[in-house]
């Protein structure tokens, strides 16, 4: 069985710190979507964010790399999604200060996934 390594910049706490900051800023844009599909996207976006969190959060360090193989897929798909709110922050809010913080918080993720 062929297994996906932890990349090497990837710290456990700043994965959590940096979904969390994102889910932050999601729920913010959530209310500021102005149309049903984006904020369809961004709901889907923060159940499997928050699915991320938990694992990651109650995994024990030494079970962490199984773990994160059996997240792998969920992250790789979330951050598709990610990346596509990314695309279309200045379609989903209007606010400038939270599609400021979004696109960071976004890059800064998609970042540990090189």
């Amino acid at each position: 069985m062929a297994t996906t390594p932890l990349p090497q910049n990837l710290q456990p706490r700043d994965l959590i710190a940096s979904y969390q900051q994102i889910l932050d800023a999601l729920s913010k844009a959530y209310w500021e979507a102005s149309d049903l599909p984006s904020k369809d996207l961004i709901y889907g976006v923060q159940q499997s964010i928050s699915d991320i969190i938990t694992t990651l959060t109650t995994a024990q360090v030494e079970t962490l790399t199984r773990q994160f193989i059996a997240l792998k897929p969920k992250i790789d798909a979330t951050n598709a999604a990610l990346a596509k709110i990314k695309d279309q922050v200045n379609q989903i809010t209007k606010n400038i200060g939270t599609a400021s913080t979004l696109v960071a918080g976004i890059a800064k993720i998609l970042s540990l996934f090189p």
